[in-house]
Parts: C-alpha cells; sequence; structure tokens
C-alpha cells in the first residue's frame, strides 16, 4: 500500500490549480508565439530584414499547425512546475512568467517529432501535425519550436548575465539528453537491440533522459532564476526529472487500458502497435515462461495492428502482473526523490503543492 500524503480533495485542489496557473501559462504563450507573422514580430525574433517576409506562406505553414496543436490541450505541467519551484524557493512566480514558455514549447515541438518516429495518426484526440499539414510542415514546425522560447531568456532585461548563461547551459545539456533518450528508444522499438538484453535500468535511464529531461529541465530553471545554491539546482532537477519518469511509467500502464490516454491515441495498446519497450515489457520478459515470452517478443516485433495479437500481448503482461510492478517502481522513485527534497525546501504552501503534484500523477487516469 503505498503512503498517502494528501486526500482525495487535495488532489483536486491541486488539479484546480494547475488548471489555473495553466491559464496564465497560455496568455505568455500568446505573447511569444504570435498568431498571425507581422513583419514587426518575425524582426522580435530573428532581427530586422533588408526585405520582406511572406506573412502569409508564414501563417500556413508555422503558426497555424504551432497553435492547431496547442489549441488541443495539454495540461501545462512543466511551466507550472517551474513556478512552482520558485514560489517554493521564495519568489514571487509572477514575476518570471514569460520563461514559463520554454519547456512547455520545446514539449510541444516534441510531440510533434515523437508523432513522426512513431507513425502516430492521433494526438490528444485529433490529427497529429504531420498528419494534417504534411510531414515537411511537421519536421520545420518541431525544429522552430525547440529554439522560439530561448528568445525569452536572451532578450530578457531582467535577468544577469551569470543567470542567462546558467540558464541557456541547462537547455543545451537537457537537450542533448532528450536526443540520446530519444534514440536509445528508436532503437529499441525498430528491433535494433534484443529486448531480452535490455534492463530495468536501461529503462529508466532512458525515461529519464526522453521524459524525464523537460521535467528536470523545467525545475532546474525555476531555480536559477530564484538564485538558488547548485546543490539546490541539482536537487530539483533531480527531482523534476522523476517526475517525468513517473509520469512516463504511468502513462505507459494507461496506454493498455481503455483510458482517455488510448482514446486520444486512437487505440488501446498503440506502444505495442510500435513495438516499443516499455518497463512492463521488460519486466514480463524477464519473467515469463518460454511460450509467453516468445509470443511477446514476435508481437512486438511484427508491429501489428491487429487488435488479437495486441489484446493477447496486453493478456501476457496481465498474467504476470506487470501493471503492479510498474506502480511499486514508480512509487519507489517518487519517495526517494521527494526525500531529498523534502530536506531542502523550507515548509511553505508551495511546497505543499509540489508534493501534491506527486499524487496527483500517481493518482491521474488520464
Amino acid at each position: 500500500m503505498k503512503e498517502r500524503v494528501m486526500s482525495t480533495e487535495d488532489i483536486a485542489e491541486i488539479a484546480g490549480f494547475i488548471k489555473k496557473r495553466a491559464e496564465l501559462v497560455d496568455l505568455q504563450l500568446k505573447d511569444y508565439l504570435k498568431t498571425n507573422a507581422s513583419d514587426r514580430y518575425i524582426s522580435t525574433i530573428v532581427g530586422k530584414s533588408n526585405y520582406r517576409y511572406d506573412s502569409v506562406a508564414i501563417d500556413k505553414a508555422l503558426l497555424d499547425p504551432a497553435w492547431y496543436l496547442l489549441n488541443l490541450g495539454g495540461k501545462r505541467l512543466r511551466p507550472v512546475l517551474l513556478l512552482l519551484v520558485i514560489e517554493a524557493l521564495g519568489k514571487n512566480p509572477d514575476d518570471f512568467m514569460e520563461f514559463s514558455i520554454i519547456p512547455e514549447i520545446i514539449h510541444n515541438a516534441t510531440l510533434v517529432h515523437d508523432d513522426i518516429e512513431d507513425g502516430s495518426e492521433m494526438r490528444r484526440g485529433a490529427l497529429s501535425v504531420h498528419k494534417k499539414y504534411g510531414l515537411d510542415v511537421a519536421l520545420n514546425l518541431g525544429d522552430f519550436l525547440f529554439y522560439l522560447p530561448m528568445t525569452a531568456v536572451f532578450d530578457s532585461t531582467k535577468l544577469k548575465a551569470r543567470t542567462k548563461n546558467a540558464v541557456f547551459a541547462i537547455y543545451v545539456r537537457d537537450m542533448l539528453r532528450l536526443g540520446i533518450g530519444q534514440a536509445t528508444e528508436l532503437a529499441w522499438h525498430n528491433s535494433m537491440v534484443d529486448p531480452a538484453q535490455i534492463t530495468e535500468d536501461n529503462y529508466l535511464q532512458m525515461a529519464f533522459d526522453k521524459t524525464g529531461a523537460l521535467t528536470g529541465m523545467a525545475t532546474k530553471i525555476g531555480a536559477v532564476l530564484a538564485g538558488a545554491d547548485k546543490t539546490t539546482v541539482n536537487a530539483l532537477g533531480r527531482f523534476g526529472a522523476t517526475i517525468g519518469v513517473a509520469f512516463q511509467l504511468q502513462d505507459d500502464l494507461l496506454n493498455l487500458k481503455d483510458s482517455k490516454v488510448s482514446k486520444n491515441k486512437g487505440v488501446v495498446g498503440e506502444d505495442i502497435r510500435e513495438g516499443k519497450i516499455t518497463l512492463a515489457i521488460i519486466y514480463t520478459l524477464k519473467t515469463a515462461s518460454d511460450e509467453d515470452r516468445r509470443a511477446l517478443s514476435d508481437i512486438l516485433r511484427q508491429h501489428t495492428t491487429d487488435s488479437e495479437r495486441i489484446n493477447k500481448a496486453v493478456e501476457i503482461l496481465d498474467r504476470y502482473g506487470a501493471d503492479s510492478y510498474v506502480d511499486k517502481v514508480k512509487e519507489r522513485l517518487i519517495r526517494e526523490a521527494w526525500s531529498e527534497l523534502d530536506r531542502k525546501l523550507p515548509e511553505s504552501g508551495a511546497k505543499k503543492k509540489l508534493r501534491g503534484m506527486l499524487d496527483f500523477l500517481i493518482e491521474r487516469t488520464v
């Protein structure tokens, strides 16, 4: 039985807090990502041109698809984390609101590229960007969004050069980690590595890089903006990255069930169709009988769309209690991450909300 720190009502309160903060983040997104490509707007991003931009072309192939994706939703968890860290360290998050866009815009860029690499046709219950606008437009959009939010840093007049450099260093390192994590996962689900040789530590490191990079980036940037010392920045980075890993573990479980996550993807068990190696898969391959291990491995290699085969894979996972095992790992990671951070942060309402966000992630079903 996992330890509960907050009641159901407290978790509902956290969900409401996230929603309110997300609305403020959305206002910042509209400031930094306009809906119309005027010469003035483009000049604020890349500098003045001696010629003239084709604003219609930029709207159609850049801003329209960007807002199509952003308007599909998303919880804005990463910017909320960034702002909450600032508050927990004793600073006013409203003074740093413009920097909340950094992890959110980059996160949406990764979604565009992920859907291309995974061949996903649906995102948040609608057509993925590359299916609606084309592969070329989607690739270019993802590249653009990777860099755009950093304009909030180098255009800032409130940040000292030392702070800007620290934020840029975090950005570069975590973007590299993201690429390493993505490469690892691509190799796995393209059968470039024998699934039987992939360990639990391999998976956790991949998730720490691929998913944890952006949540860790959010918490580290928040700590730097609040003027925290290096050890506190690093502790908050580990905490944020662990939140990302926990979120990924929960996502993996929801992908296998009739949940909002699977419905938004258009199919239950999409990870199996893609041949993805998850912790549930790794655990089952290690504990299953020879017959079940071979059957599960064959289904993963097939990248099948056959619902019967996908259901058979899910049945094998269920037979060996994979979901219960993943839950235990998730809870252990969260407990360890919070234990370190608990000693570093003073008691406050913001600290309580940070802990509440962990419960929110554990309990979420969407």
